[in-house]
Formats: structure tokens, sequence, C-alpha cells
């Protein structure tokens, strides 16, 4: 019998604050602290307090410290979630992973490392 993980954030993902939509190529540094969903292209810096979700048709190559981040397209970088990170089956990610909390559903492809702390503290002054 197979297990399915649940997803944290379903509900969450209804009220992302700001949509970066799908046809737009960003550069540079993104601070937030409600919720933010990507589908376009970023490369950079992302700084959170909130949920960060990277939608599945998104290229995100950065470094990211948030509270939580829900992966349904591609990271290159490495992430600090202080509560949650959750890779959904589509997600691919290269790069290291560092949170409390991590759920890496089957068909989702990592590489990288992969450390969880109870005590991370990673807000976006890298604390």
């Amino acid at each position: 019998m197979a297990y399915t993980a649940p997803n944290a954030a379903a509900n969450k993902e209804e009220k992302a604050d700001t949509v970066f939509a799908g046809d737009l190529e960003v550069q540079g540094t993104i601070k937030f602290t409600g919720s933010l969903m990507i589908e376009g292209v970023f490369n950079g810096e992302i700084l959170s307090e909130g949920l960060l979700i990277v939608g599945p048709e998104a290229k995100v190559t950065a470094t990211i410290r948030t509270k939580n981040l829900v992966s349904r397209g591609e990271i290159h970088g490495d992430v600090f979630a202080g509560e949650q990170v959750v890779l959904e089956k589509t997600a691919v990610h290269n790069g290291n992973i560092t949170s409390p909390g991590i759920v890496i559903e089957r068909g989702s492809t990592f590489n990288g490392s992969c450390s969880m702390k109870k005590d991370a503290s990673v807000g976006p002054q890298g604390n």
C-alpha cells in the first residue's frame, strides 16, 4: 500500500498575497512578509517571513530564506526555511535544504543535502 504525504500548504496556496506571473523574468532581491507565488523566471535572492510557492512552470535560481516553501517547479540554489519545505511531485530541486520540516513527494527530484534542525532560525537576515 503506497503512502502519500499530506499537502501541508494546500489551503495556504489559495490565499497567496502576490502572484509573480508566468510571463515575467526578473533578477535581483525579493523581500516579503506575506505570501508569494512565482510562476515565471527569477534569478537572485529571496528573503521572506511568510510562504513562498514556486509554480509548476517556474524556474528559480536563488538563495532562498523563508518561513515555508512549497515547490512544484524548478529551483537551483540553497533553501533555508524556518518551518517547512514541501517538494511536490513536479518539483525539481538542485541545492541544499535546511529546515526542521521537509516533505519530499514521490516523483519529485532532489539533488543536494538536507539538514533538519529543530531550532532553525532562518529569517530574512539569515539568523
